[in-house]
């Protein structure tokens, strides 16, 4: 199970950063700025509630994943957010400032490619968490 998490920590690594919207104000923490784990782990975790928000919009993009409700990305996104609150200290503030700036990425037009890169990693970190 360790190696499948470090497999997939590496692979998220490997995925190139878009250029990333200029963090609101009120947020003191980046993603760059957090353990690879914890960094991975909520790249993912935004990502799957990107492609979630694209299904539920019926946008063509979504369609390409499995049905992200019903797969396990909603609860992976609630266990990654609490974990980093209560490991990083982060408030639901820094939690939501985060997940904009991510989401905003996502959403650029090289985002689509970017989560294609990501999924078949996060896909491997979501089952490794029993989801």
């Amino acid at each position: 199970m360790l190696t499948t998490l470090l497999a997939a920590t590496l692979a998220l690594q490997d995925a190139p950063v878009t250029a990333t919207p200029e963090p609101p104000a009120e947020m003191s923490v980046s993603l760059d700025a957090l353990p690879i784990e914890q960094a991975a782990a909520a790249r993912c975790a935004i990502a799957f509630a990107t492609i979630s928000r694209w299904q539920k919009a019926g946008e063509e993009r979504g369609k390409a994943y499995p049905d992200m409700e019903a797969g396990g990305g909603r609860e992976f996104f609630v266990r990654v957010m609490a974990r980093l609150m209560d490991e990083a200290g982060l408030t639901r503030e820094n939690i939501a400032a985060l997940s904009v700036s991510e989401a905003q990425c996502n959403d650029a037009p090289e985002g689509a490619a970017r989560l294609a890169r990501m999924m078949p990693a996060c896909e491997m970190m979501k089952s490794a968490a029993g989801l």
